[in-house]
């Protein structure tokens, strides 16, 4: 049986970490040549990405190319998502298309200076950092806290239906990690009550990955900065030589990690489109259902 632990090790994105997306997600995992696959129904999402967070280049196009060609071809497929560096060829002109990049830090960090070490000396006064935390109820208060907190920032706007359902299964993440997942844990000093977390993963050979972060309101001046620093350093100590922090996003992310260094590093292309049908017979079948 096909325990996909290639892809995991040597993953470049976290939709390549087979362990991470089971927990949090319902798909259902498969092969199509150096491409990872996640079914849902009739519904693929396509992860191709070169191992190792090794740059593409325009060769790597045609391996892009060639996974999607190989996923058009499956019967049961009626809606393809691609995530890769390229926008696919095949992608039709209505598409939904939106492009980022992976943000990553090299490891070892440099040392940080100026306001970002008095921001650490500040937290370190403040806050106590636990690297391997057990998932516990507090936890799942903090993420429950913390995501109100978030919909309550953006006015009439709410987190979507998924952001919600992901967010709620992050302890489940954690505890089925099996050491891979890691909860960073920031209590204050004073009350020995929990401020802030971070979950990482350190699967793969070569790269870290930045996977969630939450803070309370209330939450002591430098306590995300704090837990980032601990994951770096952790990172490096495994041996790992590079922290993948996830999408750029909006203007607040960016700064946030570039005051660590970090740098759109691995082009992030997601595109969705539905599988034409071919044949008259299909899209009569697709209208009014096959007769027996």
């Amino acid at each position: 049986m096909d325990n996909f632990t290639d892809f995991t090790r040597r993953a470049s994105v976290p939709e390549q970490l087979e362990h991470y997306v089971r927990s949090v997600g319902s798909c259902t995992p498969m092969r199509l040549d150096s491409a990872l696959g996640w079914r849902s129904g009739s519904s693929l999402v396509l992860v191709v990405f070169p191992p190792d967070m090794d740059t593409p280049d325009e060769a790597y196009r045609g391996v892009v190319d060639g996974a999607v060609a190989k996923a058009l071809a499956l019967d049961w497929l009626q809606r393809l998502t691609v995530l890769s560096p390229f926008r696919p060829s095949a992608a039709p002109e209505n598409a939904h298309c939106r492009e980022d990049a992976c943000w990553t830090v090299d490891l070892p960090v440099i040392p940080p200076k100026g306001k970002l070490a008095n921001m650490l000396r500040r937290a370190a006064g403040c806050v106590d950092i636990t690297i391997g935390d057990a998932w516990t109820q507090e936890h799942e208060d903090l993420v429950a806290l913390a995501s109100a907190n978030l919909a309550g920032r953006e006015g009439e706007r709410r987190l979507s239906e998924e952001s919600g359902l992901l967010f709620g299964r992050v302890g489940r993440y954690v505890r089925n990690g099996e050491g891979r997942a890691c909860c960073y844990s920031a209590r204050r000093r004073d009350t020995g009550t929990l401020c802030g977390l971070v979950v990482a993963d350190h699967a793969a050979y070569m790269t870290s990955f930045y996977l969630f972060a939450f803070r309370a309101p209330d939450a002591p001046p430098g306590t995300a900065d704090a837990l980032l620093h601990a994951l770096l350093e952790h990172s490096r100590a495994l041996g790992q030589q590079r922290c993948n922090l996830g999408l750029g996003i909006h203007p607040g992310i960016h700064f946030f990690k570039r005051k660590w260094g970090a740098r759109p590093f691995l082009p992030f292309v997601e595109c969705s489109w539905d599988k034409p049908s071919h044949s008259l017979f299909s899209r009569l079948s697709g209208l009014f259902g096959r007769r027996s």
